[in-house]
């Protein structure tokens, strides 16, 4: 089991052909109980993680989580009850995938980014973008363009600068 002290991890899935999808991101003061996935019985979902930036973790035994989990209901709780809500980002993760216009998922990444940070600038790679949005680059690049020039956005090399927060609203609604 991973617990986050001090950074962020992402958290994916890689196809055969080398596709990734983001599944969803632990971030300072959580763990990830899909990492210790032979603890928890009838979890059999092989994870990548990948530190975003400088993240100091504590990688905690499977071992010792099974003997806690074995003599501690409150434990065994805990940790299934963290690997129902990681399920359930899985399941809305693929929902996006399936259901949701690509316009749409853009428009709620971009939203997402501006209410964690507080700053109307992103300064994240297209290639970034692409791989959180669960997307090809190409795709990523020709609906910017179209943000940018419908006026949502601003282009900057290695820079979005929202403009219109309101249309980008509407775009979700």
């Amino acid at each position: 089991m991973i617990y986050v002290q001090k950074g962020s991890i992402r958290v994916y899935i890689t196809s055969e052909e080398g596709r990734e999808i983001t599944l969803f991101h632990i971030g300072s003061g959580e763990c990830c109980v899909l990492s210790a996935s032979c603890v928890i019985a009838g979890i059999s979902l092989d994870v990548q993680l990948l530190a975003e930036e400088d993240t100091e973790i504590v990688a905690i035994h499977s071992g010792m989580i099974q003997k806690l989990m074995d003599s501690n209901i409150y434990a065994r709780c805990f940790a299934y009850e963290l690997a129902t809500k990681r399920f359930s980002d899985v399941v809305w993760v693929m929902q996006e995938i399936m259901f949701a216009r690509f316009d749409v998922r853009m428009a709620r990444f971009l939203l997402s980014v501006y209410e964690k940070t507080g700053e109307n600038k992103i300064q994240m790679t297209q290639e970034a973008i692409a791989k959180e949005v669960n997307s090809a680059r190409e795709v990523v690049a020709r609906m910017l363009k179209q943000f940018a020039s419908d006026e949502l956005i601003e282009l900057n090399r290695g820079a979005i600068v929202i403009k219109n927060i309101e249309g980008l609203k509407k775009i979700i609604e």
